[in-house]
């Protein structure tokens, strides 16, 4: 099953303002300066459940009370367009999260966090901890349910994301990809990425340069079914890969044609799901 990795660290760039009376672990926020957290999501059904995985580096003092037992693993699901919110929390850092897509109308936002699974009182030691210096000897008095890292929201805006395998070679030069079919574990492309590629869809994607080379990744993609499936409509053909059949859904149901019409333009239909991003216009 095709995995997704998205990595958080309080280095990146983000809107935090938030004042909190204890350190949190999210972009924009230093207080664990090489604290990273990174949530490894693998789509289990196209549009109905994933699994998630969470981990933190970088960051002793979470990762002790990880160990401990202290925390517990949430993941917020979002469709603004239908005004759906709803926490699924876990006591493991493997996580299923399931939604009805009826109830949805669309893809829903998934915001994943690890919060105090009980009250957790602490005074802080920066050498032991990993904090920035102003926690230095602070107590810290954490209300159960008290956020201790947020990650990066992330949302499928295709049901091709779920297919897609990125990998870094070393081997391509920079602003290079390749995408191959992969039948080993269902069906999924594997997309080997130069690193510059590679670690800006890691941790950048959501600007406009990320949107830009998805274009063409999920372009190079729906090529690949055109080719291989363009006359194979049979039970043993892509038909059999229950993760296909859900895209073939997902592109129906927003009125765009598969891989095995005939008016399936491969380009059209990426640039319909990921349209293509300009930079402001400049009089």
């Amino acid at each position: 099953m095709a995995q997704t990795e998205i990595s958080t660290r309080s280095s990146d760039p983000g809107p935090s303002s938030r004042a909190f009376h204890w350190p949190v672990l999210e972009a924009g926020n230093d207080s664990f300066p090489s604290g990273i957290y990174t949530v490894t999501c693998t789509d289990q059904e196209v549009g109905k459940s994933i699994t998630l995985r969470h981990q933190v580096q970088g960051a002793p003092l979470i990762e002790q009370w990880l160990a401990q037992g202290r925390l517990a693993f949430v993941c917020s699901v979002a469709a603004p367009r239908s005004m759906y919110r709803t926490l699924h929390q876990s006591a493991n850092s493997e996580q299923a999260v399931a939604w009805h897509q009826d109830d949805l109308g669309e893809y829903p936002m998934f915001t994943p966090m690890l919060v105090a699974g009980v009250d957790i009182q602490h005074t802080a030691s920066v050498a032991r901890d990993g904090l920035n210096r102003i926690w230095e000897g602070r107590k810290l008095d954490l209300p159960q349910g008290a956020r201790i890292a947020v990650g990066s929201t992330f949302k499928f805006k295709s049901g091709i994301e779920g297919l897609l395998q990125f990998n870094l070679d070393a081997n391509l030069d920079p602003g290079q990809f390749e995408a191959q079919p992969s039948t080993d574990d269902g069906f999924k492309f594997q997309v080997s990425l130069a690193s510059n590629l590679y670690h800006h869809l890691k941790h950048r994607r959501a600007e406009p340069a990320g949107a830009n080379i998805m274009v063409h990744v999920v372009s190079a993609a729906f090529s690949i079914l055109q080719r291989s499936y363009s006359e194979d409509n049979a039970d043993e053909g892509w038909q059999s890969f229950r993760n296909l059949v859900g895209l073939a859904d997902f592109l129906q149901q927003r009125g765009l044609p598969r891989w095995d019409d005939a008016d399936f333009r491969p380009e059209k239909v990426a640039t319909t799901l990921y349209p293509h991003q300009l930079p402001p216009e400049v009089d």
